[in-house]
């Protein structure tokens, strides 16, 4: 089957197998050898993507559901401004994910900053699906609220001098 996607802004036409997950997809068809693939099944969070801004584990996601869609991976998302608030927020907050789950977790911060999410209980749930025991709650819960606080500062810097 054909499937017309965007993967880290790259407007792509792939012929592959309707069922083949993403993670095998960034792998063999875009050269993306960083997207960690342990497991094949749910079991790390280490092959986190963004699908439409959506954290997605790519190991779970067959071909298909691509179609039409932007994928961004941390190959591509570590370059954006939006990383640099989650690094500040980081830094702030003075706690930091290991190097195993670094790009999982901090593309689930930029899709909890993105939606404003403040709600504790609904930011340790996004979180869990990275299974590394490295960060504290609480510091999860304050890296988010303090993104928020950095991208909304830095939007409206934006807007001042639009």
């Amino acid at each position: 089957m054909k499937i017309d996607c965007t993967i880290d802004g790259k407007t792509l036409t792939l012929s592959l197998n309707s069922d083949k997950p993403l993670s095998l997809i960034l792998r063999d068809n875009t050269g993306d050898n960083d997207t960690v693939n342990h497991c094949n099944g749910a079991m790390c969070g280490l092959c986190t993507v963004l699908v439409d801004g959506k954290v997605m584990l790519s190991c779970m996601v067959p071909a298909f559901e691509i179609r039409g869609k932007n994928v961004t991976t941390f190959e591509s998302f570590r370059k954006s401004k939006n990383m640099k608030d989650i690094e500040k927020a980081y830094e702030s907050v003075g706690s930091y994910p290991c190097p195993e789950c670094y790009a999982s977790r901090s593309l689930i911060f930029e899709s909890l900053i993105d939606e404003g999410i403040t709600n504790p209980e609904e930011i340790l749930k996004e979180l869990s699906i990275v299974k590394c025991p490295c960060m504290d709650p609480e510091d999860e819960i304050m890296i988010v609220r303090r993104g928020i606080e950095i991208r909304r500062k830095r939007n409206v810097r934006r807007s001042q001098f639009a």
